[in-house]
Formats: structure tokens, C-alpha cells, sequence
């Protein structure tokens, strides 16, 4: 029974239905074992082709869920008369708890009707939440398996997410904030000043904790600005040297943080065509366009890297306007028919045209722009993969796949936070100008 490392493909089968085995040790974990029936894109024709516990079948039992047992689970594909439009078979686990290092010696059986036995074993692993063991795939007049072994750290939803499942969204709705007490009936209130709007709720983005590091680097670099302004008062010639050199390193920066990202000048300016939208849509118009990225790899890596930056800037900058208007607001309930003091007008004002330049738009617009670059850099790597029969070249695409894999999973959940980000900060600026009309401003 010949094995399949990491990245290596053999021929399957021409005919016939296709066994696919997974065991595993359950005493070390509990895995959901599932299987996609992916087009040309590498996604799903709809969900009906996603296989798991829940949807035991695809439509016209093309692919069955046999068994689904503690330890092992068997699928039952009937390639050979599988629709023309599925390019892919692809057999996957997820994990709710733990990691994939916790699997390692996990195996899969692909057992042909006509042909023999392949086998994959997974001998190296690591904090993987979702993890793609192998792959079906049509070659020529046949199929081929490739052992896959790649990962993902965001588990099965960004695992579902890439292959085009619709996921739905549990996540509980906030409590709505209790309603204030009722007044005494005998007690007439007296006339007030329009009463602020209650504090918004504070939500931690999703997505947050996997960026700590960022955070902290930030405050490293506030203490170390803090120490090299107190060294500029003893040393001011050593200082005003240092200073330049930071002005010129400052200078190389691209894009600067908290200023929005930069791109190519507009085709008025150059003569050249506009770049396209990656997004696949044009502003002011429903047409669809091709996905397309005008970065190289190293660029993209940069602008992440940026990214990640402003990502954790604009993310402290909105918690810190949060925790000003909840002091701000706190303070105007106490004024009651007191005029505003000139020190919280001008210091509501401020923070309001503060936030009115932050650019959350704008890198909400570079994550998705590099979004579409990551997955574009998938279908190439994937691409690369299948044509590739050496094993070395193979383990090395399939490094670069998971890099990309990761990229992609990361992008999406900046994506996501910067734009909760960039609603609540709209719901701040209306929180400080709701402030000033208070105090007749």
C-alpha cells in the first residue's frame, strides 16, 4: 500500500467508486471530518456539496457519508459519474478544540474499486484549527490524489469560508441596556437639557487577540520615543542628528501609518488604464469584473505588514474616543442647567475632527484589495501543485500554500474588524456632535 508524503500526488483511478478512510487516535482529540465537491474556482457549486454530519449526502449520492464514528469516518465517492462542472474532491478535518499537533499519525485510505490503496499520514502539524488531508482531483481521462496536509488557523468557518460555503453567523446580538427607572409619580421633573444619548456598547472585535503582539510593540515604541524625548534635553546636538536619521527611516515607510494607503496614480495622470477593482465591481455600476492584483508577492507582504500597523493604531485610537465620550457624556449629565464649560467644547470638537481624518475606509479598502491578492496567489500555487510530480518542488509549494492560506484567513478578520471599526466610529462622531448640539455648539 504505497504512502503519499505532504505534497506528493499518484494516479487514483479511471473508473469506479472511490473509498476514502480517515482514523485517527480519539483519545487525543475530536475531529469533524468533511468533504467538498469544488469547481474550476476551488468553490463549491452551491452547498449542497458540502459533506459533513449534518448534510450525510451530496445531490444524487455522489458522495456519501458511510460512517461517522469516534476516531473514523468513511466517505463513499462515486467519481466516475460525478458532474463535469466538479473539478475536485477535497477531503478535510476541523477541530472545535485543541490543535493538528495534537493528530500527528492521523491517516487517510483512498481505496480505489479498480486499483490500489493510497495512503496519506499526517506526520507533521501545527496550530491548525481546519486542515485539508487530501484532494481528488480529475487528470486527464482519470483522477489523481495528492496529499495535502495544509492548515488553517481560523478553524472550519475559514476553512467553509474558502471554498464559497455560506456560513451563517451565530454570534447573540447584544442585550439591549436596561431602561432607566421611572420617576416618583407625585415628583414633577423639572425642565433639563436635552439628555445625551446613551453610552455605545463597547465590542471587542473578533480577531483581536491574535494581534496582541502588535499592541504591545506600539507601546514599546511610545516608551522608547518617551526616553529618547528626555534624552533630547541633555543632548540636543545628539538629538537633532538622531532625528534626522528617524526623518529619512520615516521616509522610506510606505504607507504611513495612519495616513491611507497609497496606490498608483490615476490614469488621467499616466496616460495608462485605470487599475481594476479587485473587489470585482466598479463604483456606480453592477457589472462584474475580473479579480485581479497589480502587486508582486513581496509588495503584497509589505503592504500587509503596514496594514497590521494601522490596523492596531486605528483599532487603540477608536477605543480611546470611546472612553472619552463615555467621560464626556458622564460629565454633561452632571452639568444639568449649567452652561458647557469652553474646556469640554473645544476638547469635544477636537476629538470630533480627529476622527473625521482617520482613515478606516481606507485600510478597510487595502484589506480587501489584499484579500483578493491572497487568493489569487492561492489559485496560482494550487495551480503550480497540480502540475508539479517532484517532491521537493511539491513541499515547497506547499509551504508557500499555506503561507498564502494563512494570509488569507489573516486579511479576513482584519477585514472584518476595521469594518466594525469604521461603523462605530461613525457612531462616535455622532456621539461628540450630539455633545456640542447639547451645549447649543
Amino acid at each position: 500500500m504505497p504512502k503519499l508524503p505532504k505534497g506528493a500526488n499518484a494516479p487514483l483511478t479511471s473508473s469506479g467508486s472511490t473509498r476514502l478512510e480517515v482514523y485517527w487516535d480519539q483519545t487525543k482529540g475530536s475531529a469533524e471530518v468533511l468533504c467538498l465537491a469544488v469547481d474550476e474556482r476551488g468553490r463549491v457549486p452551491s452547498d449542497d456539496w458540502f459533506i459533513f454530519y449534518n448534510q450525510p449526502q451530496s445531490p444524487e449520492g455522489l458522495i456519501r457519508l458511510q460512517f461517522n464514528d469516534p476516531g473514523r469516518v468513511e466517505f463513499r465517492l462515486q467519481l466516475d459519474v460525478l458532474p463535469t462542472s466538479i473539478h475536485r474532491c477535497v477531503c478535510a478535518a476541523a477541530l472545535e478544540q485543541g490543535r493538528f499537533r495534537d493528530l500527528v499519525g492521523l491517516r487517510l485510505i483512498a481505496t480505489p474499486t479498480f486499483g490500489e490503496p493510497l495512503v496519506f499520514e499526517l506526520t507533521e502539524a501545527e496550530d491548525e484549527q481546519a486542515l485539508i488531508l487530501a484532494e481528488c482531483y480529475r487528470h486527464g481521462p482519470g483522477w489523481k490524489l495528492r496529499a495535502v496536509g495544509q492548515g488553517y488557523r481560523g478553524g472550519l468557518r475559514a476553512l467553509a469560508e474558502h471554498f464559497g460555503v455560506a456560513v451563517i453567523d451565530e454570534t447573540p446580538a447584544p442585550a439591549p441596556a436596561p431602561l432607566p427607572p421611572s420617576p416618583p409619580p407625585a415628583e414633577q421633573p423639572s425642565p433639563s437639557p436635552v439628555p445625551p444619548p446613551p453610552p455605545i456598547p463597547d465590542r471587542q472585535p473578533a480577531g483581536r487577540r491574535r494581534r496582541t503582539w502588535m499592541v504591545w510593540a506600539f507601546v514599546s515604541i511610545v516608551l522608547i520615543g518617551g526616553a529618547l524625548g528626555a534624552a533630547g534635553l541633555w543632548a540636543p546636538q545628539w538629538f537633532t542628528g538622531l532625528g534626522r536619521f528617524v526623518d529619512e527611516l520615516s521616509a522610506r515607510l510606505h504607507p504611513q501609518l495612519l495616513i491611507a494607503p497609497a496606490y498608483p496614480p490615476a490614469a488621467s495622470d499616466t496616460g495608462l488604464p485605470a487599475r481594476p477593482e479587485p473587489a470585482g465591481m466598479r463604483s456606480g455600476t453592477f457589472s462584474m469584473q475580473t479579480a485581479a492584483c497589480t502587486w508582486t508577492d513581496e509588495e503584497m507582504f509589505k503592504r500587509y505588514h503596514a496594514l497590521g500597523e494601522n490596523y492596531v493604531r486605528i483599532l487603540q485610537r477608536v477605543e480611546s474616543s470611546n472612553k472619552q465620550l463615555l467621560k464626556w457624556r458622564k460629565e454633561l449629565r452632571q452639568l444639568s442647567d449649567a452652561p458647557c464649560p469652553a474646556s469640554f467644547i473645544e476638547g469635544n470638537r477636537q476629538e470630533l475632527e480627529q476622527l473625521k481624518q482617520l482613515p478606516v475606509s481606507e485600510w478597510l479598502d487595502e484589506s480587501l484589495k489584499l484579500n483578493v491578492c491572497a487568493g489569487l496567489m492561492i489559485k496560482r500555487v494550487d495551480k503550480e501543485l497540480n502540475q508539479e510530480t517532484r517532491p521537493l518542488i511539491s513541499q515547497r509549494l506547499v509551504r508557500e500554500a499555506d503561507r498564502a492560506r494563512n494570509l488569507e484567513s489573516d486579511l479576513t478578520d482584519i477585514a472584518r474588524d476595521l469594518a466594525y471599526l469604521r461603523n462605530k466610529t461613525e457612531r462616535l462622531i455622532g456621539g461628540l456632535q450630539e455633545n456640542l448640539d447639547a451645549c447649543g455648539r
